[in-house]
């Protein structure tokens, strides 16, 4: 059911006033190497150990991940806002993006970032659709963690935790 422009508006407006940690997701394999940033990521569950991120529709990301069945998330630290950036924006080629930034392949051979705060090295396990995203699953293979504080994202904007 389509809502009227100005409650889309509001909806947004409200959304804004949460907080949320950012993070890559990307991957590598037959569909390509590709990446995105979300911020719309979390656990899932401890049995199996699985996370879920929400990608949309038209991502050539998303696309990638269908095709190579792997992805890696990278949680960015708080001086990672510029990779945030250049990650959120649809631009070519999207093999550039991954010229900014160390990288390095996880166990899948999906891209793992060097100088992120955690990484979930995933297999895809399932997705599914709602609205304009899909909610994609990935069992994860891998969990990594390390020192230093998550980048934030809230009122549209990146911020440091203080």
């Amino acid at each position: 059911m389509q809502k009227s422009l100005s409650f889309v508006d509001t909806f947004r407006a409200a959304m804004s006033r949460t907080a949320a940690g950012v993070a890559i997701i990307a991957t590598d394999g037959p569909g390509g190497r590709s990446g995105a940033t979300v911020s719309s990521f979390s656990s899932l569950s401890l049995e199996p150990p699985s996370v879920l991120a929400c990608i949309h529709l038209t991502s050539h990301t998303l696309a990638a991940i269908r095709l190579n069945r792997v992805f890696c998330v990278n949680v960015l630290g708080e001086d990672q806002a510029a990779l945030a950036e250049i990650f959120a924006r649809d631009c070519e080629p999207r093999s550039a993006r991954f010229a900014q930034g160390a990288w390095r392949k996880a166990g899948s051979g999906a891209p793992m970032l060097e100088g992120a705060v955690a990484h979930f090295d995933c297999r895809l396990a399932t997705e599914f659709g709602f609205g304009s995203h899909a909610i994609v699953v990935g069992e994860a293979t891998d969990a990594l963690s390390h020192e230093g504080r998550p980048l934030i994202y809230s009122a549209r904007a990146f911020h440091r935790l203080p």
